[in-house]
């Protein structure tokens, strides 16, 4: 059954209704609950009553039904914070009681009534009635997540991940290794069914200044494999992100990834520290990773070189040191992965490029020459505005005036006219025709049956 939570009601009332709830959910006998209650405030005892109240937390996985959960827990935060108000203590301390009471880490949704959906929403009530500050949110997020992990719930962890950063920013004194485990989970749980979405949670919790503290070198080095080893191919924006790993080989690897520098991680991954890292990543698909990330930068000078927009699939293929029956395979991963678009042709063994995405695809620094072509880019770019612009003043100072088309347009109209009272005349004709034909047959078909009637009165006579 539910009830209805009127928040600013009489402490009386909401006390009295807390202890009929609990009687009716328990099944106790007198009114047990209603009454103690009711003698706790006519003593005017808060201090016990407000110890029992947080002791009652511990009924509520165990003997509470689904229904009566959600909104019995609504009412008891208000009943505490009322308590608490007129006690002129500090409500924080109950509160975090109460939610150590309530037992989630023992919760097994087999043996309760209560949904772990609706106990992730009383904790979630919970987590916005207390204050930015408060390091209990740490504690009450960490319950989220363990109970989702649990109960198979991920899917509504991605809201925590959108707001982690801002929430833990503002937490007073949190527990560095709380706050670094809590965000691990958080990532690991996600990654399960959206790596993507989990790398680009992570990454933006190691590159914010303000929670480095709570990041260690290993946490960073988890996350670089994790990215490297994802299915979508993941940039890890930060050029200087290797620099925060205790791992050298692994930063060097890293940095030769970000910037598909074919030549040198092939040499790298032939050295005794680039072997090493074979027990912890699969350095054939991440070659095959980094040749995938250099197409679109080789696709782009060769591109410049001949200033053409088809290249053959031998070309290709030299320019990343693979075989020719390879390269489909690689141009088919690259437009996937939206490094590049364009077209194969099969038959022909040729890509006609449309455009190249390079950006997507690593995070190399520029250089004077990027700058430089950049710059031809955006001149390119003002020379077509200013085409543009004209163009539309000259329409603009036509407009109203009445335009001959183009030479060429007007004899393909001329010749398509003359074409069409052409057919006109000729279909004119072949009625005309088809009449004449119709008025002789039926002159030779009259003459015809005359001629039978003639006969016909000879043969009597």
């Amino acid at each position: 059954m539910s009830f209805t939570v009127v928040l600013d009601r009489y402490l009386n009332e909401s006390v009295t209704e807390y202890g009929a709830i609990l009687d009716l959910e328990l099944k106790t006998a007198d009114h047990k609950y209603q009454n103690e209650f009711s003698e706790l405030l006519h003593n005017d005892d808060k201090e016990a009553l407000l110890e029992k109240l947080i002791d009652s937390a511990k009924l509520f996985l165990k003997h509470m039904g689904d229904n009566a959960f959600e909104p019995t827990a609504n009412l008891y935060i208000n009943t505490i914070d009322s308590l608490t108000s007129e006690m002129d203590v500090d409500v924080l301390e109950p509160i975090e009681n109460a939610v150590k009471n309530l037992g989630v880490e023992e919760y097994d949704a087999s043996k309760s009534n209560v949904k772990p959906i609706s106990i992730i929403s009383v904790l979630s009530n919970v987590f916005n009635f207390v204050p930015e500050t408060s390091r209990l949110r740490v504690l009450i997020l960490q319950q989220i997540v363990d109970l989702a992990s649990k109960n198979f719930l991920q899917s509504l962890l991605s809201p925590i991940a959108n707001d982690f950063s801002s929430w833990i920013s503002k937490v007073q004194d949190a527990n560095n290794e709380d706050v670094g485990k809590l965000a691990h989970q958080l990532f690991a749980e996600i990654y399960v069914f959206n790596q993507t979405e989990a790398l680009n949670f992570y990454s933006s919790l190691l590159q914010n200044e303000e929670l480095e503290l709570y990041f260690s070198a290993e946490d960073r080095e988890s996350f670089v494999l994790k990215a490297l080893s994802a299915k979508k191919y993941f940039v890890i924006k930060d050029a200087d992100f290797g620099s925060k790993l205790n791992d050298p080989a692994l930063a060097q690897l890293l940095k030769l990834v970000q910037t598909a520098n074919l030549e040198d991680f092939a040499s790298f991954v032939s050295t005794p520290e680039g072997k090493s890292l074979g027990e912890k990543l699969n350095l054939n698909k991440l070659s095959s990773r980094v040749k995938c990330t250099a197409i679109p930068k080789v696709l782009e000078k060769l591109s410049e070189e001949s200033e053409k927009h088809a290249f053959g699939y031998e070309q290709i293929a030299r320019e990343i040191s693979v075989s020719e029956e390879e390269v489909e395979g690689f141009l088919i991963e690259c437009i996937q992965q939206g490094f590049i678009t364009g077209r194969l042709s099969q038959p022909e063994k040729i890509l006609y490029l449309n455009r190249v995405n390079s950006a997507y695809a690593t995070n190399a620094p520029l250089t004077a020459e990027d700058w430089q072509k950049a710059g031809k880019y955006l001149q390119k770019w003002s020379t077509t505005v200013d085409g543009l612009q004209s163009l539309m003043k000259s329409l603009i100072s036509k407009s109203g005036k009445r335009m001959l088309p183009p030479r060429s347009i007007q004899i393909f109209h001329q010749q398509k006219q003359e074409m069409k009272e052409q057919m006109q005349k000729e279909r004119e004709r072949r009625q005309e025709q088809e009449k004449q034909e119709n008025i002789e047959n039926k002159q030779k078909q009259d003459e015809s049956q005359d001629a039978a009637a003639t006969a016909e009165e000879v043969s009597v006579a």
